[in-house]
């Protein structure tokens, strides 16, 4: 017997390697992104540190599980269980999947893009960690196993925040460097690493300061509980240690969403434990006086930047935007600039081998320019910050045209007006279908509402299978350049909507979106059934607990960030886990009220024997 608990101990080990070792990684990784087709891309290689190798390992992770349930069921004979709460799951898989197959750019979704690395065999990953980990899971030893494994990776995470929320970046140091880069780059005295983030911001080893948010909301209500689960003094002490740290990495992230989530998690938890709160009192002060002492402590170290950028989160300011859109046409490109249109052609003279500019207004009318030495400018006052000038590219006529400072290159090419990109190509316009009244507000939560304007439009079309898995770049309309410039990401490719929900629709289809809330949700309202009525003295319950208002923040963060390989396979696998605790403190309620029944009857019993034997010897003292 001792023998095959220790084998299914064993099991557990490829779970341990996803909580200790994947959140870890970061390595340098030199691929081909297979975009140069595309004509709003510019590079056909690139470099990533922290998210291929992090995806490469799941895949590997998730695949061992697969073999090992096929091993327990056919060779090992071991019963494969289930409960409906799967049945969403499943499908939410089957659905990604199918969605990866009749892709459009099923390449991609295969492989990974770039970026971001989440394909489709990492989402299947994903519902295969969970089952995984709700069928191995059986024993409390086992989740206290887990519970170590993640505290340490934890505290390295953690050192490795504080490093950089103190300006003292370990991955900026020599030896830092040098793991990230692989050993033949060791020598390369030219080897050098480019940083986006200034000193002193936390970003752990999870590609963007963002992310930070997911984590430690994530993981804070799990070191909050086990504060209290575990027996001896000085684990309290280290796990009240690691939560003070997730703190503070949260706080050098700057990350708004994840303080509302922490927020909201704390809240969770004060309904979990509802009027048996008063008896955890002492706790309960300690945990909010920490809280409020590291968050005063920082905002003061940091000079009240914390208190700026929450304040911050709140500032929702309308944006005026002169320039409305442009147009290429066949025969004109049009300037549409406060609500006037400016339309440009050319007339080619034979006789002197030139070309002359023609200019008109949106009812046609000409407008007049003149030349300044330099520039050509309008003489019209509603064009007055529009200039411009002609030059020629071989027979092809090319128009530089600045609008209120900013340079917007045309050419009249294959008989039709082109815009000049920054990828080096020469495209359409495309002005994306959007929604005007987010469009107003593009610029606020860091241009959230921008992205979320056009991505809510492709929803309509990817009702069943979506655009398919690690898509959503080749979905969005990069290719509007206006309005990229309007909200500032003239530069940059979206390739994500910061929103996990809108990606989850977007790309594998909204009845996966569907299926994946109903299968969270489920878990979320089975939880919150259990451990209202559960005793809360259980570590079991406390792990349990923990797990249930992380992944509740996690999901409140997911409002605002995406789902992403540097967090999502945690967010998962703890999902798993509170699955396996939740069945376990189930057998053990029906376990005790089995007990306390069987004692009821027993009691019953002898009270209707002990009644029967009174009422014969009351019978035969009256006879």
């Amino acid at each position: 017997m001792s023998n095959k608990k220790t084998k299914k101990g064993l099991y557990i080990i490829p779970i341990a390697l996803i909580l200790g070792i994947l959140p870890l990684i970061a390595h340098l990784k030199h691929y081909e992104t297979g975009l140069e087709t595309y004509g709003t891309f510019a590079y056909s290689e690139y470099w990533d540190v922290f998210l291929y190798y992090k995806s490469m390992l799941f895949i590997i992770l998730a695949t061992v599980m697969v073999v090992l349930i096929i091993v327990s069921a056919i060779i090992r004979h071991d019963t494969i269980k289930g409960e409906k709460l799967f049945i969403p799951l499943g499908v939410y898989a089957l659905l990604s999947f199918m969605s990866a197959v009749f892709s459009e750019y099923s390449n991609f979704s295969f492989k990974g893009i770039f970026e971001q690395f989440e394909s489709v065999w990492v989402l299947l990953g994903y519902a295969i960690v969970v089952y995984y980990c709700y069928l191995f899971i059986s024993e409390t030893k086992h989740v206290s196993t887990l519970m170590l494994v993640l505290s340490i990776c934890t505290v390295i995470m953690l050192l490795i925040g504080l490093s950089q929320a103190f300006s003292q970046d370990f991955f900026r140091s020599k030896i830092g460097t040098k793991l990230l880069l692989p050993l033949s780059m060791w020598g390369n005295d030219d080897a050098n690493l480019q940083f986006n983030f200034p000193l002193g911001r936390v970003y752990l080893t999870l590609y963007n300061p963002n992310y930070v948010g997911s984590y430690v909301a994530l993981l804070s209500p799990i070191f909050l509980m086990l504060i209290f689960a575990v027996k001896k003094l000085w684990c309290s002490i280290i796990c009240g240690v690691i939560y003070v740290g997730l703190l503070l990495c949260i706080m050098g992230s700057s990350s708004r969403a994840g303080f509302i989530a922490i927020g909201l998690s704390l809240l969770l938890l004060a309904v979990i434990f509802n009027k048996k709160l008063v008896r955890f009192l002492p706790e309960v002060i300690i945990v909010v006086v920490l809280i409020v002492g590291v968050v005063y402590t920082f905002n003061n170290y940091s000079n009240n930047q914390l208190s700026a950028r929450i304040k911050s989160a709140f500032d929702i300011q309308k944006s005026e935007y002169t320039l409305k859109s442009i147009e290429t046409n066949d025969n004109n490109f049009v300037i549409n600039y406060n609500d006037n249109s400016l339309k440009f052609s050319h007339r080619y003279s034979e006789a002197d081998d030139n070309y002359s500019i023609i200019l008109t207004d949106e009812n046609n009318e000409s407008v007049s320019y003149s030349w300044d030495g330099n520039l050509f400018t309008t003489e019209d006052e509603r064009f007055k910050k529009i200039s411009f000038f002609m030059t020629r590219l071989g027979d092809a006529p090319i128009f530089i045209v600045t609008i209120d400072g900013k340079e917007w290159d045309f050419a009249y090419i294959y008989e039709s007006y082109y815009y000049y990109n920054s990828a080096g190509n020469w495209v359409k316009m495309n002005n994306a279908e959007h929604i005007d009244s987010m469009d107003e507000y593009g610029k606020t939560l860091n241009g959230r509402l921008y992205m979320w304007s056009r991505t809510l439009p492709l929803l309509k079309d990817n009702i069943l299978l979506g655009t398919g898995p690690d898509t959503f770049m080749l979905a969005f309309p990069n290719d509007d350049y206006v309005a990229k410039y309007n909200a500032g990401f003239e530069n940059e490719y979206i390739t994500k909507p910061h929103n996990m929900y809108l990606q989850i629709g977007v790309q594998t289809g909204i009845l996966s979106l569907i299926c994946f809330l109903v299968f969270y949700f489920w878990y979320f309202a089975v939880s919150i059934k259990l451990y209202r009525k559960a005793n809360k003295s259980e570590y079991l319950v406390k792990i349990g607990i923990g797990i249930l208002c992380g992944t509740f923040g996690y999901m409140v963060v997911g409002l605002i960030n995406d789902s992403m390989v540097v967090t999502a396979p945690l967010f998962w696998t703890l999902l798993g886990v509170g699955l396996a605790c939740n069945s376990m403190i189930k057998k053990s309620l029906v376990s005790t009220d089995g007990i306390d029944n069987a004692i009821k009857n027993i009691e019953e019993a002898n009270k209707t024997e002990s009644e029967e034997s009174d009422k014969a010897n009351l019978e035969k003292a009256n006879a």
